[in-house]
Order: C-alpha cells, then structure tokens, then sequence
C-alpha cells in the first residue's frame, strides 16, 4: 500500500516527520525541511526503505 504525501496529495510519500506527524513525498520533504534552521532538525523516516521498528521514533500520542 502506498501512502500519499501529506502536502501536496499527488505523490508518493517517501519520509515520515514525527515533529510534522505527516507523510511526505521528496520535493515536498525538500521545501518543508530546508526552509529553515529549525524545521531541518526535525526527525524523520524512511518510508520506502523502512528499518528496523526499534529505530523509529513514536509519534506524540504513541509515546
């Protein structure tokens, strides 16, 4: 199942932002997290090369 970018709902989502709590495609990912110093710490994940459970963070309602 693929899921869907978050921002522009056209792509592939390829990373998942646990600070954004959103899926998002490349170019999205690109201009949502390099606009600024602190949106660029933000940690995400891979969502087409997933690893393994341990390493991914837990979203807020998770935790």
């Amino acid at each position: 199942m693929k899921i869907q970018c978050d921002v522009c709902n056209k792509e592939e989502a390829s990373v998942f932002c646990t600070a954004d709590e959103a899926a998002l495609c490349d170019a999205c990912d690109h201009r949502v997290h390099h606009a600024n110093k602190l949106a660029s710490k933000h940690q995400r994940f891979s969502l087409l090369h997933p690893s393994s459970s341990k390493q991914i963070p837990l979203c807020d309602i998770c935790q």
